[in-house]
């Protein structure tokens, strides 16, 4: 399916001004009809889904535009991709374990702070 940009917003997330940004930066590749509307379509839904995973898990722009490079130029660069994804996997899981460690001091002075409200 085609759809314009406010519909792709939606559908994504992502406001008209975010979709723009991705474009200018060669992170999307968006097709124009022709009085020059960005139309986007269901492989720019799949892709876009994919890539904020990955920002979620902190990998940069820079990373996902080299990722994006490697996938068009095709499986001669798997290594390079999967070794990209273990690198962000990897620094994902200490984030993840700084966060944890956080949670951890929080339920701590929560449970003091509960003890001494309570009156213990």
């Amino acid at each position: 399916m085609a759809y314009k940009i406010h519909e792709f917003s939606k559908m994504t997330g992502l406001t008209p001004y975010t979709l723009r940004f991705y474009e200018k930066e060669g992170l999307i590749s968006v097709k124009r009809d022709q009085n020059n509307i960005r139309i986007y379509d269901d492989r720019n839904k799949e892709w876009i889904d994919f890539f904020m995973h990955l920002k979620k898990t902190g990998m940069t722009i820079v990373d996902l535009k080299q990722y994006l490079v490697w996938w068009h130029e095709g499986d001669s660069t798997n290594q390079n991709r999967l070794d990209l994804l273990k690198k962000q996997k990897k620094i994902a899981l200490n984030e993840m374990k700084q966060i944890q460690e956080g949670i951890n001091m929080l339920d701590y002075k929560i449970n003091v702070y509960t003890k001494r409200v309570q009156g213990n």
